[in-house]
């Protein structure tokens, strides 16, 4: 008999703030699951980040294998911003392994999954990476219009985020997700209705653009977390409010499921206090000497920043359409590449030798042979890669707390053909630190995160099989396919990077079923293609409104 399997992902939920609320009652059907079944913190990519976690999630390899890493980057070659999809991934879906013993499944707003494709019986709505909700966003197409029809206010993120945020409405951002967790509820309780399968997944990143934007609000004890309330406010219990929205979209779809059901609850990495640390950080490499920026490029990508937010907050939507047709769609384009572009253009790179953006969490090694301006000799690498590491473990707050935990090498964190995509350097930051307000260029943005990645996300589930009451010894990301497939019953692809998370089952299930292994080669089941510009501009346009850019 075919089990049934839930797997609903909480974009960015962290134990840190589930734990002390499931005790406190706060979360009563997330702690519930935790009672009847097994729970872990879940080891995220090394990169921490959206794109390559939800895909090793998804295919059970690292994103050495995979190939995926973040949503947008700069291409070492050209210095030409890049922007990745699921159709660009190597390696087979859970849902191809499925599909190959009969099993049916449908994917509902999973990042990484654009253009959509889907085995005969099963659907696919795309998530965070699909420019739009245009064709290419479903499987079969004619899910799209029974989805809009609907639902018609079914989206990736509430429209405008960005706008209500940069204008400091933070109720109503709040409210704006909230509601749309509920129309994404419905319409997952509707597919799982409508158009049964073994295996359903969906995706809620409202805790992700929770816990970046109102960490800074949470109750959480400080001491525990690192966490720092902002006690002058009135959004005390924000965060909160969309976690218990979100408890109660799981108990619905739980209950959709039906008793039976294999249930998994996971985050694709964990959310906690931002030290802001990595806003100084390409501050931090111009003081080093690492890294030299040109004054006028520096002032020219403040003044965009700062127009573009004031044009934000002055302007009515009907204007601003209008002035965007009297100047012409080329001159807009024109500002809205000279903006993107305009950090990397304020680098002089005959004098930089190590380059980061603000906020991300990785260095950049300017290479000679690699980079389109590179000046680091191949033989150099090694010896410039110890001596900004070095450098970052000696950097500290005003208090003299260390502003980097630990530094990791491309080489460390990642195995496979695509390894050499990676970054050079991952920053892990302490989060015990403090900086102060970002730099000027980023304050321009009109809103910064005051809650940041960590490595460790949520993995809770039970069901059939699961063992009750266990604690999990830290399974990571690459873990949860070849352990839903065990736990379905099925052979375990000897492809894969993860292992089956034992520890989770019952050993009376482990002894009437043991491990089988089959061999099986790499297959690739995406969809390549590149973006248009008019999709490239979307998908921009929807990271920069959710902060990412």
């Amino acid at each position: 008999m075919k089990p049934k399997i839930l797997i609903i992902g909480l974009d960015a939920a962290t134990m840190d703030l589930i734990e002390p609320w499931s005790r406190a009652g706060k979360l009563p059907v997330i702690s519930s699951v935790m009672r009847e079944g097994a729970s872990s913190r879940f080891l995220s990519t090394p990169n921490m980040h959206s794109a390559s976690a939800w895909t090793s999630i998804l295919t059970g390899l690292n994103p050495g294998r995979h190939g995926l890493y973040v949503f947008s980057d700069r291409d070492f070659a050209t210095g030409r911003q890049l922007f990745f999809k699921g159709g660009d991934r190597e390696g087979e879906l859970i849902t191809s392994h499925l599909a190959r013993h009969g099993m049916t499944s449908g994917l509902l707003n999973v990042p990484m999954t654009y253009p959509a494709s889907c085995a005969p019986g099963g659907y696919t709505v795309s998530g965070l990476d699909a420019p739009s909700l245009g064709e290419k966003a479903f499987c079969p197409p004619e899910l799209r219009e029974e989805i809009l029809t609907r639902f018609p206010n079914y989206n990736f993120a509430p429209t405008g985020i960005g706008d209500l945020m940069s204008a400091g409405r933070i109720k109503d951002a709040i409210d704006e997700w909230k509601r749309l967790i509920e129309v994404q509820t419905r319409a997952a309780l509707h597919l799982m209705e409508s158009r049964p399968v073994d295996f359903f997944m969906t995706v809620y990143t409202a805790s992700d653009w929770g816990g970046h934007n109102l960490w800074r609000y949470t109750e959480v004890d400080p001491d525990s977390t690192g966490a720092r309330r902002d006690e002058s406010n009135d959004f005390g219990d924000a965060l909160l409010s969309i976690y218990r929205a979100l408890d109660r979209a799981v108990g619905r779809l739980i209950d959709r499921a039906g008793e039976g059901a294999q249930v998994y609850i996971i985050s694709d990495h964990g959310m906690g206090s931002h030290s802001g640390a990595s806003y100084h950080r390409a501050s931090w490499l111009e003081e080093k000497g690492y890294m030299a920026r040109k004054s006028q490029g520096q002032s020219r990508a403040a003044l965009l920043s700062a127009g573009r937010r004031a044009a934000k907050k002055i302007l009515p939507a009907a204007v601003k359409e209008k002035l965007k047709s009297s100047l012409g769609a080329e001159t807009v384009k024109g500002f809205q590449t000279a903006e993107k572009d305009s950090f990397y253009e304020s680098i002089d790179w005959e004098k930089t030798v190590a380059y980061a953006e603000p906020g991300r969490h990785v260095i950049n090694i300017n290479l000679s042979g690699r980079n389109k301006a590179g000046r680091v000799r191949p033989e150099d690498y090694d010896e410039v890669c110890a001596a900004l590491i070095g450098d970052l473990s000696r950097w500290a707050d005003e208090r003299g707390r260390p502003a980097v935990e630990r530094v990791a090498r491309r080489s460390e964190a990642y195995f496979g053909p695509f390894a050499d995509r990676a970054s050079d350097l991952y920053v892990y930051w302490n989060a015990s630190a403090r900086f102060g307000d970002p730099p000027s260029e980023v304050r321009a943005r009109g809103f910064w995160w005051s809650g940041d990645h960590r490595p460790e996300g949520i993995l809770i589930c039970k069901g059939p099989g699961i063992r009750q009451g266990s604690r999990l010894n830290l399974p990571v990301v690459y873990d949860l396919v070849p352990t839903v497939l065990y736990l379905a019953g099925l052979p375990v692809p000897s492809s894969l990077d993860g292992r089956v998370i034992e520890e989770a089952c019952a050993e009376s299930f482990i002894a009437s079923h043991p491990l089988r292994v089959e061999s099986a080669e790499d297959k690739t089941t995406s969809e390549r293609g590149d973006l248009s510009e008019s999709e490239e501009e979307m998908i921009e346009e929807k990271l920069r409104g959710l902060g990412y850019l």
